[in-house]
């Protein structure tokens, strides 16, 4: 029987949910952590003093601070475009906070009204729009992911006490334990690093069935209630490439502009969660959300030179949690008699 690592899915970082709205605001904070020019300062969600009240501080979604100037970039995850209001609010904070300049960028765009009113106030205005397959088909930039991960069959784990307690042991206790317990998280990983390893290339190995044995040692861990001192994991692995292809692509810039006119485009990639890759000329940022995942290599292939200025991985709170498919994993439990 065969284990293999599940993959599930998850909502786009751009797709409407719950959380869609401070994931839009961090992918404008990685936007102008890309395109800001060296030694400007971005953050994300920060809190400034009100010059009025210093005591009161005033939300920010993305400050940038370069050479004592401020700009505040404020975003707005909305279905409809925004209007004149948003303009004049974006106005009177420029002001209340002395700002250098304000940047409103909106996910659906503005009316006109707010066009005109923005441009006679100077407030710059920028959009994300989604590409057509023609744009996607005449841009030269694309960039596929591909992530690796092992498959493993025959496996064989046999589990050293401390105690000879083992009759103690019934065997629910053993299935329960088996199905969430870090020592079992911990035997795939070494046996990850065991054959990511090897003298083998990734190319050489795909494909490629090998045998593995390996034993780990375990301090102060309780697994059915008795101290594991030893395990000894054994079985077979076979490196398996999953290609993974943006499906949906933004180009960031100034309302109106055409696509060809501007530098910053987005792909997402919503079979990998928040993922998103963020291209500006030939420069590119990282987001690889594995949140969600217990795989961890991964090979980025992009057509010519990029300068990759940020990688960025998002773990979530269950990245530990064994995540496998199948049956057949057989386990020996064995007492230490010294």
């Amino acid at each position: 029987m065969t284990y293999a690592i599940v993959l599930p899915g998850r909502e786009s970082a751009l797709a409407t949910s719950n959380k869609s709205a401070v994931a839009f605001e961090q992918q404008i904070q990685r936007i102008y952590e890309l395109v800001s020019d060296p030694g400007a300062q971005v953050t994300w969600n920060d809190h400034l003093p009100d010059p009025d009240n210093p005591r009161q501080c005033r939300q920010i979604d993305v400050p940038i601070k370069r050479a004592g100037l401020l700009t505040l970039v404020e975003c707005r995850r909305h279905k409809s475009r925004q209007d004149v209001q948003w303009i004049e609010e974006l106005i009177g904070r420029r002001t209340s906070l002395g700002a250098h300049a304000v940047i409103g960028v909106s996910s659906s765009g503005f009316t006109a009204g707010a066009l005109a009113k923005a441009s006679k106030h100077g407030i710059i205005l920028r959009d994300l729009d989604k590409l057509t397959d023609p744009e996607v088909a005449s841009w030269s930039r694309r960039v596929a992911l591909t992530l690796f991960f092992y498959k493993y069959s025959e496996l064989e784990v046999s589990l050293l006490f401390d105690r000879h307690r083992i009759r103690s042991v019934i065997s629910e206790q053993l299935q329960t334990e088996l199905r969430t317990h870090p020592c079992i998280q911990s035997l795939f990983n070494a046996a990850a690093q065991t054959l990511g390893g090897s003298n083998l290339t990734i190319d050489e190995q795909l494909g490629r069935v090998m045998q593995f044995g390996l034993t780990v040692e375990f301090d102060g861990v309780q697994f059915c209630d008795l101290s594991l001192r030893q395990a000894n994991f054994a079985g077979k692995a076979c490196l398996v490439a999953q290609h993974i292809s943006p499906t949906i692509r933004y180009s960031y810039g100034e309302p109106k502009d055409p696509f060809t006119a501007r530098d910053t485009v987005i792909e997402t990639f919503p079979s990998l969660g928040a993922t998103s890759i963020t291209h500006n000329a030939g420069r590119i940022s990282t987001l690889l959300d594995l949140s969600e995942l217990t795989v961890e290599p991964w090979r980025q292939d992009a057509g010519g030179e990029l300068d990759h200025e940020v990688l960025e991985v998002q773990l979530g709170r269950n990245f530990e949690q064994l995540k496998v498919s199948g049956k057949g994993l057989k386990v020996k439990m064995l007492s230490n008699q010294r």
